[in-house]
């Protein structure tokens, strides 16, 4: 908050002032009109009377105490008036408010880099219903007002800095992304917090595999995405004609493969209705991961339970397999272009029907 050393100094001088007028009144104080004198608990009951004007005993006749009556109120109101400044700048202040909330955090993520990434990765941890800070380096970017619109506190500051990750209460966080452009950035701010807090969960986004690998092997970073590995087998899968969603690389080396998944949406006409989920994942050597159904929504739904007109299920396949269902049932995304007829199926002979 604005003014931190000053409002401190400020908050010392009026401790002492009110210590030496308690002080003060204890000792010195005698009532004019009876002669009587203060204990303790008096003494401190006038003092802060006096903090808010009010004077509940008469105006003393020694110069000192007379000095206290006017110094009390007057500490009081200036240490009012510089915390009322305080809380107002921080207010209209949006970096400052949003870094006062985030220290108040606990078992967060922490977002470092507001980019397309930590853009669409912030959006995933609130609807994982997880908490989540952001930091970011420039006030300008695109994203922040967006971002901010979801509760989200952002701070526009150098997350490689100490005091920065110190200020999102670092200590208490669950895990740290750094995702900015820059893979030496990310790798910074990943060792310096891991330098902070050794135990801290660490997934930090690097386009250089090399880097990636011997980064995950010799800092012990829990995960290590490289975006060319993850975006490599869904572009060359899609490259094929694929009827994916999303394509993942599975094993290494030679035994390296593709794991899938898409979501088809079952028309009345395709010859899958009535099939249940055992049958086609045996059929078609597919694994149904989930289905989704007039509103509910099944994970792995259990073999006997039978697929109707209108269902969609997310399926994972090789090519082949998706090929086949494609050729049977539209994938949810081409359901728009099977209703113009851009995308045929064989459908249920006569025969088949009776």
């Amino acid at each position: 908050m604005p003014g931190a050393r000053n409002f401190g100094l400020m908050l010392i001088i009026f401790t002492f002032v009110v210590i030496a007028a308690v002080i003060d009144l204890r000792l010195n104080y005698e009532n004019p009109e009876t002669g009587g004198k203060l204990d303790w608990g008096a003494a401190t009951y006038n003092v802060f009377a006096l903090l808010v004007f009010e004077s509940p005993i008469p105006f003393p006749t020694s110069w000192i105490t007379r000095l206290a009556f006017f110094a009390i109120p007057i500490c009081g109101l200036l240490l009012l008036g510089q915390g009322i400044i305080r809380v107002g700048s921080t207010l209209f202040n949006k970096n400052l408010w949003d870094q006062a909330m985030a220290s108040t955090y606990k078992d967060h993520t922490i977002v470092c880099g507001l980019g397309k990434v930590g853009y669409k990765v912030t959006r995933w941890i609130l609807d994982l219903k997880e908490e989540v800070v952001v930091i970011e380096q420039h006030q300008d970017n695109p994203f922040l007002a967006e971002v901010r619109s979801w509760g989200v506190p952002v701070i526009i500051a150098d997350a490689r800095r100490t005091e920065i990750l110190e200020s999102v209460n670092i200590k208490e966080a669950e895990s740290i992304v750094p995702c900015t452009s820059d893979d030496l950035t990310n790798l910074s701010i990943a060792l310096e917090a891991r330098r902070m807090m050794p135990n801290l969960k660490v997934v930090l986004r690097m386009f250089d595999v090399h880097v990636a690998e011997n980064v995950r092997d010799g800092f012990d970073i829990h995960t290590v995405f490289s975006i060319a590995d993850i975006s490599a087998p869904a572009f060359a899968a899609a490259a094929t004609r694929a009827p994916l969603d999303h394509a993942f690389a599975f094993g290494e080396g030679d035994d390296r493969s593709i794991l899938t998944i898409t979501t088809f949406t079952l028309v009345p006409e395709s010859i899958l209705v009535g099939y249940t989920v055992g049958d086609l994942e045996d059929e078609f050597e597919v694994a149904v991961m989930a289905q989704h159904r007039g509103g509910e929504f099944m994970l792995h739904p259990h073999d006997d339970v039978v697929l109707s007109a209108g269902d969609r299920f997310v399926a994972s396949a090789s090519i082949e397999a998706l090929n086949r269902l494609a050729s049977l049932t539209p994938p949810t995304r081409e359901h728009r272009n099977y209703l113009r007829g851009r995308w045929p199926i064989k459908t249920k002979t006569p025969s088949m029907a009776n």
